[in-house]
């Protein structure tokens, strides 16, 4: 009997401490997602605020900046929220519905899909602003395509994954499954996320390196051997010019002496 009350009392105390221990996380993830979700619209607004004030911001490159901002605040305002839902839905009936499930999934592979193909179009432009800083004309048509191009390519991603690819964390966890039991596990981040997190992730470390060596080289030319070597062209205008500066000195110096001997001759003649 007394073994039989002592086994009830540790299963007690263990329910209760998972008790404490699932309010904590719930806690812990609702603040973070309230935190991100509320700062991160606030600094997304910011950021489109100042560019639209700022006539010196309105350019080319930041455009691509404005459209990483508009995503992100996107993100915040519908992701964060609806991940918010599910923490406490999941928490109190231990399942959630497929719609909201599926938003989530769509609203999470499209925004993921133009944050990233974004950055790398951000570290492309970047390199083509110092290779080529004159050619603007061609950047502003560049910029012109690159941005739909980011928002239309994120669409069959979200629906691929949204048909496909059904077996994410966040996904199994709100249909209430477990990821014993579940058939698949987090085919989305194997398949979808991570290629496409790579690819965007080699594009950037290309174009940044590229920026360095360039960089570097230019640097190279300016302080180790000075100035660019010059044309014939310059060679022999520069020659003319001290020519034209050393005659120019020598009659100054004759017409000086000239000047003196005069002096001294009047002076000797009133004596």
């Amino acid at each position: 009997m007394s073994g039989q009350h002592v086994s009830a009392r540790d299963s007690g105390n263990s329910t209760v401490w998972e008790e404490y221990v699932d309010i904590a996380l719930v806690v812990a993830n609702s603040l973070i997602l309230l935190i991100t979700s509320v700062v991160g619209i606030a600094a997304n607004i910011f950021v489109i605020l100042a560019v639209y004030y700022q006539k010196s911001l309105q350019n080319a490159n930041n455009a691509l900046v404005v459209n990483l901002a508009v995503i992100d605040l996107l993100r915040c305002a519908i992701d964060c929220p609806i991940l918010l839902s599910i923490v406490i839905i999941v928490y109190q009936r231990g399942r959630v519905g497929d719609l909201i499930c599926d938003t989530q999934l769509v609203s999470f592979s499209f925004s993921c899909c133009i944050q990233l193909v974004t950055l790398a179009c951000i570290s492309a432009e970047r390199y083509q602003a110092i290779a080529q800083p004159f050619k603007a004309s061609n950047r502003k048509r560049r910029i012109m395509v690159l941005i739909p191009l980011t928002w239309t390519l994120a669409i069959p991603v979200a629906v691929s994954c949204l048909i496909f690819l059904k077996d994410s964390p966040v996904h199994v966890r709100c249909q209430g499954r477990q990821r014993e039991t579940s058939s698949s596990y987090d085919n989305f981040g194997l398949y979808m996320l991570f290629p496409l997190w790579a690819a965007c992730f080699g594009v950037i470390i290309g174009f940044y390196a590229r920026i360095f060596a360039l960089v570097r080289s230019h640097n190279r030319k300016i302080f180790d051997r000075g100035a660019f070597p010059l044309s014939k062209k310059d060679t022999t205008d520069d020659k003319e010019k001290k020519e034209e500066t050393t005659v120019v000195e020598d009659g100054r110096e004759k017409s000086e002496q000239n000047l003196t001997l005069s002096r001294k001759i009047k002076k000797y003649t009133i004596r």
